[in-house]
């Protein structure tokens, strides 16, 4: 089985019609926090891709990091290429991607109360009958819920 290839903006000075029609448009909110509830609407392409029977968008996926929020199918009977998530971060998701980061990059930690934040990415994968697979991404950055005591991490010393 081969793998199929993922196509991706090239150069976003000059976009061509079929990337304009095949690009997720990722629309979510920039920061997210921890144990909250977050919509996140993906459209196939800034121009309208159709959905006829001979050329349409068959699902639109959506992952937060490495963990998949869900799927959605469609069909030429839809009347648009888009779908609505719903993102909800846990504090386990910013302790782990905290954990993983921090020694390389470092992790956002408020000093008045040493809230920790992660940047983490937003990916939309699509499919489409006629013109394959087509991926976008998004950065986003979730903060934590619990409130510090307003050190900076641990790690950073």
């Amino acid at each position: 089985m081969t793998e199929q290839v993922i196509n991706r903006l090239k150069d976003p000075e000059n976009i061509t019609e079929t990337e304009q029609k095949h690009v997720p448009v990722i629309e979510s909110d920039d920061v997210m926090t921890a144990e909250g509830k977050f919509k996140v609407t993906v459209t196939l392409g800034e121009v309208p891709h159709v959905m006829q029977d001979d050329h349409y968008i068959e699902w639109i996926e959506l992952y937060l990091g490495k963990t998949k929020i869900g799927r959605v199918e469609l069909s030429p009977s839809d009347e648009k290429a888009e779908a609505i998530f719903t993102v909800e971060p846990t504090e386990e998701i910013v302790g782990i991607r905290a954990y993983e980061i921090c020694h390389i990059r470092g992790v956002n930690v408020c000093g008045d109360c040493g809230t920790k934040a992660v940047i983490m990415k937003l990916k939309a994968l699509a499919s489409c009958n006629v013109h394959g697979l087509w991926e976008s991404s998004k950065q986003v950055e979730i903060m934590s819920k619990k409130v510090g005591e307003g050190k900076e991490c641990r790690w950073h010393a």
